[in-house]
């Protein structure tokens, strides 16, 4: 087991945070030194016969001066610290001391959408080229748990959250931030702190490390350190500009030469995934001998992941699609446009106070034929899109129950057409996540 937290030894050292993380963290640490007595934190009471040798106190986010007694605090993502100067020299993760020890061998891609299918498509096909390949993070691996698979010559690929990142100290070789929208607010309570939170991603480079960022971020980012080399690149998605990675058409256009990716060649629909493999084709040129071929050949063999417009079926004539992940406008955007003519788009969720008018823009001439509303952003959604004439060129069914919802789209949906769920918002005010979200629509739509 090797040993990169040796900082914590004869030390106070507290969890703070005892989900999924935390209890690999507490696994990590207890191997380790099986003696060192450990302090457990959360919001829930913990069953400390699980944990032995382990203290516990209970912990909210709004009252947190029992931890200022402790020396290092290894704090879970997620967890907001609303007053973070009283403890920030304490805070470290399992990120943080990833990076610390095998940042140079780290390729870290966040985003606010997109990270996960990146990520998990680069980490298949790099995988595919060399064994000595793994991938954690934000996918739901803790990256603790796979220190044993990490040798000088591992190729690491983190999928790294805002959450994860908010309190690092170290960036990893390459760093990659695929675009910047309005997103956990809840969290950040403003957008500026959500940015500086990605921008870690980079702000701790060195010269020889590398930072792919969207041109079209660039400005915002502009008052971050970028130590590493710039790449940048364009998703295409608006404006057109000058990039180091491009897309037009089905050709893409990176620092290493271009690729035509046609429709057969991947199952991943849309132009926005055309910038996605970009990302990955640079980025596998740049760190391998890997030719045009053996790329085409091992993204031909990667599926979407579950949830990411994922065709659910054809059911009476009506093809159903699971875009379950999309919390914010661009994505249900995004997802429209991948698809082409859509007979019925399920929106709404948890009400965050996004701005929903770059979503009502498209709508005015998107090719939808009915929307329906559900969850708690029903009322305000369909107040912006009545007072700007949507209503007039598509039905609205303002249906706030997701069940009924889902429903009364089977009804609607012409056979021939489109049923796809892509909400633009959280789902934490019906289900625990996006993914009982949409779990919960292809049963539904299955009949199950």
């Amino acid at each position: 087991m090797k040993n990169i937290v040796s900082f914590v030894e004869n030390k106070n050292v507290v969890i703070w945070g005892m989900g999924r993380e935390g209890i690999s963290t507490y696994r990590y640490l207890r191997s380790l030194y099986p003696d060192l007595h450990l302090t457990l934190a959360d919001a829930k009471p913990v069953d400390l016969t699980l944990y032995p040798n382990c203290d516990f106190i209970q912990i909210g986010q709004d009252n947190t001066d029992d931890l200022a007694a402790f020396d290092y605090i290894f704090k879970s993502p997620g967890i907001p610290v609303f007053h973070p100067e009283k403890l920030l020299d304490k805070l470290t993760s399992q990120t943080e001391v990833f990076l610390t020890a095998f940042g140079k061998n780290t390729v870290g891609i966040t985003g606010t959408k997109g990270k996960s299918t990146t990520s998990s498509l680069l980490y298949h096909i790099l995988k595919r080229h060399d064994d000595n390949t793994i991938f954690v993070g934000n996918i739901g691996i803790p990256c603790l748990d796979f220190i044993e698979s990490v040798d000088e010559n591992t190729t690491v690929v983190f999928e790294m959250s805002c959450h994860q990142l908010e309190f690092v100290r170290h960036s990893p070789h390459i760093g990659v931030i695929l675009n910047l929208y309005e997103e956990h607010l809840d969290h950040y309570v403003t957008m500026d702190n959500y940015i500086t939170a990605k921008s870690h991603v980079f702000t701790y480079q060195q010269e020889d490390d590398v930072t792919i960022l969207n041109v079209n971020d660039l400005e915002t980012l502009a008052k971050y350190p970028r130590p590493g080399r710039l790449v940048t690149a364009c998703d295409g998605l608006g404006e057109d500009k000058p990039a180091d990675i491009s897309v037009k058409d089905t050709t893409v256009t990176t620092p290493h030469g271009s690729i035509v990716i046609a429709e057969e060649d991947t199952s991943l629909p849309g132009r926005h995934n055309l910038y996605n493999i970009g990302i990955d084709y640079a980025i596998c040129r740049a760190m391998t001998d890997m030719s045009e071929a053996e790329f085409k050949a091992s993204l031909a063999t990667f599926r979407p992941l579950a949830h990411r417009l994922e065709k659910v079926g054809t059911f009476g004539g009506v093809t159903y699609y699971d875009d379950s992940i999309s919390t914010i406008c661009r994505s249900a955007i995004n997802a429209v446009k991948a698809l082409g003519s859509v007979g019925t788009l399920i929106l709404g969720g948890m009400d965050r106070g996004i701005d929903y008018t770059d979503l009502a823009e498209f709508l005015r001439t998107a090719p939808v034929d009915n929307l329906v509303l559900v969850g708690t952003t029903t009322q305000r959604m369909n107040e912006l899109f009545t007072s700007r004439g949507i209503g007039e060129r598509m039905a609205i069914y303002p249906c706030h129950d997701f069940e009924k919802g889902v429903r009364k789209a089977m009804e609607i949906t012409a056979p021939g057409k489109i049923c796809l769920l892509s909400p633009a918002a959280a789902s934490y005010d019906m289900f625990k996540n996006f993914e009982v979200r949409g779990d919960a629509f292809q049963k539904l739509v299955k009949g199950e």
